[in-house]
């Protein structure tokens, strides 16, 4: 039954609703809102009209079958099977593509005949202004509370009370002391060159001098205080992101680029370090004679003060608004400040790729364009405080001419002596540049709470992989693994894998094969615990891998990669990362173990050669052999091998799979090869196909079963081996 109704179709009797799923798309692309209803017989999709919501489509339930998300043009839908006709069962636009997300994995579950699963299907969104809220955090940006992030960021400074309050009696004592030339200048006007007093006529001048000399002598050692100080908040601040970005799942890393979070690293906490320096020391500084200087003129003459001060609670405002202005300019400039950052790195790292497709050129381009995009940004602030400056310095000139004409008629009236007046004029010019730097302080606490809000993003960001509060404890596991009923997806709205269910006896190998894209690497990543199931569980030993130690059991999982990462360091360092503790001769025997002895001694300095960048001044096969020597030295009890012996030459693979079989020997093994011809000894072969365990055996097993995925994959191998064989014999 389809297209609209004139009146909507009540559920039927006896017909109670399994879930809802509210959209914001129609049928026809149109933004507007849509339910999809789903009951135990049938499912149910209403849309808004402007008569009202109609209802467009039922279905049978015992005839639907498949249903799956599919990606339109900045929205999803989600589709099944009926009667082997696909029909679409709700749309939606990308910014609620979870909903749909979770219709799917609650109507896969009752159409399989499950339990439905509890999904994280509703988007979240600032309580305070509904903006949504950043995947990997609960601030929102746009009601960040700026005090608070500065009270925060002062948090830091506990540990240096000794050093702050030092740090105030300077301060302060500072300002006290520059409040004190005017005064000595108007005594010296009044009561030594109008009465002509020349006894005391030295003195003041000495104490001008002295006063100065103080006032300098203030200034270093608060300058040198300051320095420390910063350097050290600045330090623990580096330390604190760094120990955070460490305890991140692969998950956060997975939607963020190294360019990104080196210059979170980097610029953003050089930031704070500059207002930790010279900032909040010229703030307080500068906030000091903003009391001093005003309580001064008024103790000389309330009445004059009143009309000095006039253009100053103008001059406040601006400056308010100006700071909320600049605030949100400079969150722009960090923003592309990253993007330039991320798209350096990705440059740089690709530079053999770039020169090998001759994209010198368009690499040179984008770069330009994310330049200019920063530079633009950077002359938007420089240009908006360029204007700001000078109108702010015009506004408080005013407070000069009015101290003249006010000051100067009362001292022609003999209402106040021409001594107060040098004085009113000079605290006036005083009063100026804190004001001045005061502008200049917003410049600098809006760069530096918008990079100070960016780092505690990041130290806000939760931690999704972490020990349970009542974490087992397994200092020697078997080796036992099961998966149970796993579900999984790097994005909650694309499920990876579905219903896993696989019991790995100790000792076992498996090799994990399947065409590309079908989960085995996924599969691995569950079991080395860098993300957790969204559904179902992962048990080692019969215990739920999520209650077991980390520590304990990352020590007893090793793994070796296809593209094995090396540090930057010595041959020796890299074998023993896994056991910093292990003597040389450990890993002289760990490097036997694994075939690379016989070509790390031909090195100039054996064990001690550099490895250089990622290793890259070893081949691939001497790389594969060193990480083996490391998970070797690790000695782990579950051992991971994800396609070990590709892109090797023959040789090469020879002496690796030599490695290898004395490296799995009494330990569960998880092996992904697409060369099928290594994992022959595998006591099974898991066929993964789309999500799923397709099949289950040994080589032999499998390939007796006609039409079987695993069979077809070794067929297709065969005759790439024969063209391969035929290419050679030509040549």
């Amino acid at each position: 039954m389809a297209g609209i109704l004139e009146e909507p179709i009540p559920l039927g009797e006896h017909e109670d609703p399994r879930f809802v799923t509210e959209a914001d798309l129609r049928h026809d692309n149109v933004l507007g809102s849509s339910r999809l209803v789903v009951t135990d017989q049938r499912v149910y999709r209403y849309e808004s009209t402007p008569l009202g919501e109609q209802l467009l489509a039922s279905y049978e339930m015992a005839r639907l079958t498949n249903p799956r998300l599919e990606d339109l043009v900045d929205a999803n839908s989600l589709v099944a099977d009926y009667d082997g006709t696909t029909v679409e069962l709700i749309r939606t636009t990308s910014k609620r593509s979870l909903q749909v997300a979770g219709a799917e994995k609650r109507l896969k579950a009752l159409l399989e005949g499950k339990e439905m699963p509890d999904v994280e299907d509703n988007m979240r969104v600032c309580p305070r202004c509904a903006r949504p809220l950043p995947e990997f955090s609960d601030v929102c940006e746009g009601c960040v509370n700026r005090g608070q992030t500065l009270l925060r960021l002062f948090a830091y400074a506990k540990p240096y009370r000794g050093r702050l309050l030092w740090g105030t009696i300077l301060t302060l004592g500072g300002t006290f002391l520059e409040l004190a030339p005017p005064k000595l200048t108007q005594w010296l006007v009044d009561d030594v060159l109008i009465r002509r007093r020349t006894d005391v006529f030295v003195w003041l001048i000495l104490g001008l001098i002295a006063t100065r000399l103080v006032v300098m002598a203030v200034q270093v050692a608060r300058g040198r205080n300051v320095a420390l100080l910063g350097m050290r908040i600045t330090v623990s601040i580096r330390g604190s992101l760094f120990e955070k970005l460490q305890t991140l799942s692969l998950a956060y890393y997975d939607k963020r680029n190294v360019g990104s979070i080196m210059s979170r690293m980097t610029n953003d906490t050089g930031a704070l370090y500059d207002v930790l320096v010279d900032g909040i020391p010229v703030l307080l500084n500068q906030a000091a004679m903003l009391i001093g200087i005003p309580t001064a003129l008024f103790l000389m003459n309330w009445h004059i003060a009143i009309w000095a001060l006039i253009p100053v609670p103008f001059v406040m405002l601006a400056v308010r608004w100006f700071r909320r202005k600049m605030m949100r300019v400079w969150s722009r400039f960090w923003h592309n400040w990253s993007r330039l950052g991320g798209t350096l790195n990705g440059i740089l790292q690709g530079t053999r790729v770039v020169k090998a497709f001759h994209g010198e050129k368009r690499e040179v381009n984008r770069f330009e364009r994310r330049i200019t995009d920063l530079a633009r940004t950077g002359y938007v602030a420089e240009s908006a405080w360029s204007t700001f400056f000078p109108v702010v310095m015009f506004t408080m000139s005013i407070s000069t001419f009015v101290v003249w004409w006010v000051g100067g008629n009362g001292v022609l009236a003999g209402h106040m002596t021409i001594g107060q007046l040098t004085a009113f004029i000079a605290y006036i010019a005083m009063l100026q540049q804190p004001l001045m730097m005061l502008q200049r302080i917003i410049d600098w606490s809006s760069r530096a709470l918008t990079a100070a809000e960016r780092v505690f993003e990041v130290m806000d960001t939760p931690i999704d992989i972490q020990n349970a509060e009542d974490a087992v404890s397994l200092p020697k596991i078997e080796g036992a693994v099961k998966f149970t009923d796993v579900h999984f997806g790097y994005d909650k709205a694309r499920e990876v894998l579905h219903g896993i269910d696989l019991d790995v006896a100790p000792g076992e190998m498996i090799g994990l094969v399947g065409p590309s894209g079908a989960g085995k690497s996924t599969l691995i990543n569950l079991l080395m615990r860098f993300y957790d199931p969204t559904q179902g569980k992962v048990e080692v030993d019969g215990v739920d891998l999520k209650k077991i130690n980390l520590q304990d059991f990352r020590r007893q999982v090793g793994v070796v990669l296809q593209e094995s990462y090396l540090f930057p360091g010595s041959i020796k360092d890299n074998i023993s990362y896994g056991r910093p503790e292990a003597t040389l001769e450990e890993v002289i025997g760990a490097a036997k173990a694994a075939n690379a002895h016989n070509f790390i001694i031909s090195f100039p300095d054996g064990y001690d050669s550099y490895v250089g960048e990622r290793g890259q001044r070893l081949s691939g096969g001497e790389r594969q052999r060193i990480a083996i020597a490391r998970a070797i030295l690790h000695n782990p009890k579950i051992l991971v091998l994800d396609e070990a012996t590709a892109s090797v030459d023959t040789e090469t693979e020879r002496m690796i799979q030599e490695a290898l079989e004395r490296l799995i020997e009494n330990r569960t093994v998880f092996a992904i090869a697409h060369r099928l011809s290594t994992l022959r000894n595998a006591d099974r072969l898991v066929v993964i196909d789309d999500g799923k365990i397709a099949e289950v055996g040994t080589h032999d097993e499998l390939l007796a079963i006609d039409g079987g995925i695993y069979k077809k994959l070794v067929e297709m191998q065969q005759e790439v081996n024969k063209l391969r064989a035929n290419f050679i014999a030509a040549e």
